[in-house]
């Protein structure tokens, strides 16, 4: 386990359990929504022991274990403090992978700065609802040239058994690849997680990050749901730009 990779384990379940604190509920128990904040504790715990191991006992005095005593079990604890437990939870993990980011080079921030880059800029790159990816494509590959990366677009080929895969926009010096989706009718999003699976089988042996830009036109519901179960891939991040 090296410390760029549990930086990415780390990531990806802070950006999970944030989705879970941010989720506003429908159902008249406002609370109802945090009831899997157990999960996100004994994340942190198990990722917070790998990074002791790993880097000594400045990680270890930094991050402690979670202890939250008969609070573990949510059917024995008032429903009032799950919000709390979750936040804590969340709270930890994003400061577990902060420290991380620190501690792996320059590759992890430059990742992110990027991604931050696309979240902050896609949608108000984008004036007319886009009617294909490309439209989508277009718009990132200007706001990456208007910050003067270097990246490639639609250029690598990555073999796997007898297909060939195509990243939209790679960036060699990175160990990034970045693929757009559009989400333009309901029945398109689970035609997407089928083709996100896909391609991480492809990408992920050549690309140390992969990251899926998915440009929703307002169909996609539940982000959380849609995202977890493609993030708990490490080196794989989904960003969801609702248009």
């Amino acid at each position: 386990m090296d410390v760029e990779t549990l930086f990415e384990m780390a990531a990806a379940a802070a950006r999970n359990a944030e989705r879970m604190c941010s989720t506003v509920s429908t159902t008249t128990l406002f609370y109802e929504g945090y009831g899997g904040y157990p999960a996100y504790a004994a994340e942190y715990n198990r990722l917070a022991k790998l990074a002791a191991e790993l880097l000594g006992a400045e990680a270890q005095d930094l991050f402690p274990q979670m202890d939250l005593g008969t609070a573990w079990n949510p059917s024995g604890t008032r429903g009032i403090m799950w919000k709390t437990y979750a936040e804590f939870a969340a709270a930890r993990l994003s400061a577990l992978a902060a420290y991380l980011k620190t501690k792996g080079g320059r590759k992890p921030r430059e990742q992110d700065e990027i991604i931050s880059l696309i979240e902050a800029n896609l949608r108000p790159a984008i004036f007319v609802d886009p009617e294909n990816e490309r439209q989508v494509q277009n718009a990132l590959e200007t706001i990456f040239r208007a910050r003067g990366l270097e990246f490639r677009r639609e250029t690598e080929t990555v073999p796997y058994s007898s297909k060939r895969y195509v990243p939209d926009f790679t960036f060699a010096n990175l160990g990034l690849a970045v693929e757009v989706k559009l989400c333009g009718r309901a029945s398109r999003e689970k035609d997407m997680i089928d083709e996100v699976n896909a391609d991480i089988v492809g990408y992920r042996g050549a690309y140390e990050r992969v990251v899926f830009v998915i440009y929703d036109l307002g169909f996609i519901r539940d982000i959380e749901t849609f995202c977890s179960g493609i993030e708990d891939q490490p080196g794989v991040q989904v960003c969801v730009i609702k248009k």
